[in-house]
């Protein structure tokens, strides 16, 4: 005779209650194994956004990307002696050199953006910037014409060759080729000087993505668009303090 319903349920609940136990328990360790991975993976993304601000707010350095030179011919004219009765000319070759800089303490942490998946630090660059040019009056090649030249007009002679020589020198600098060069070598320039205090802070490898002011649409335009800087991440955690 087939035992009855109860006794069916009685021969095997106990067991069965046990096999739904040990599910419920291995399912209850898989969670709870997630939660704690999830929250291993928030702290280390949060120690790796902390040392990341670190290394960049240490980084404040005024950084030099590119240096342009070449030689200028300035010439000038001027009168003199009695009733201005003397013309005199000078005529000057001299070498001349200007150094680009950037100003990594002009960055703040809003010009950052730290993508954790890929690793990428995403750099929104400040302007690249000539400095004043430097004239190398001590390889000047000089030329004088005229019958007399007085000190006087000597000194006027000097006064005017070296401003048209600056002037020459900032033109050249700041042409639209030259200014792009620059701008070229600032990206590379700014990428190599963030690696060291990158590694120094314990990161390891980061791709380091420079992006200068005047770069229109790129293929990571729309990253930027979408991601939040350093500066947003920071002022969220600490509102969800």
């Amino acid at each position: 005779m087939d035992p009855s319903p109860l006794t069916r349920s009685r021969r095997f609940g106990p067991s069965f209650r046990s096999l739904l136990l040990i599910v419920v328990l291995i399912g209850a360790g898989y969670l709870l194994a997630r939660y704690y991975d999830r929250q291993e993976q928030q702290e280390v993304a949060a120690s790796d956004l902390d040392q990341l601000v670190v290394a960049l707010r240490e980084n404040r350095n005024r950084l030099e990307v590119y240096r342009l030179s070449g030689k200028v011919i300035t010439k000038r004219e001027t009168r003199g002696g009695p009733g201005d009765i003397l013309k005199g000319e000078m005529t000057v070759r001299q070498p001349w050199s200007v150094s680009y800089f950037v100003n990594m303490g002009d960055l703040g942490l809003d010009d950052y953006v730290w993508d954790e998946r890929t690793r990428t630090l995403l750099v929104r660059a400040p302007a690249v910037r000539p400095e004043v040019p430097n004239i190398d009056e001590s390889r000047q090649v000089v030329a004088y014409d005229g019958p007399l030249i007085t000190r006087d007009m000597q000194t006027e002679l000097r006064a005017g060759v070296a401003r048209g020589a600056r002037q020459q020198a900032a033109a050249e600098a700041a042409k639209a080729e030259n200014m792009a060069a620059a701008t070229r070598a600032a990206r590379e320039a700014i990428a190599r000087n963030l690696q060291a205090p990158l590694r120094a802070a314990g990161l390891g490898d980061v791709t380091v993505v420079v992006r200068a002011p005047t770069d229109g649409q790129q293929s990571d335009g729309e990253r930027w668009d979408v991601s939040r800087s350093i500066a947003e991440v920071l002022a969220e955690r600490a509102g969800s303090r």
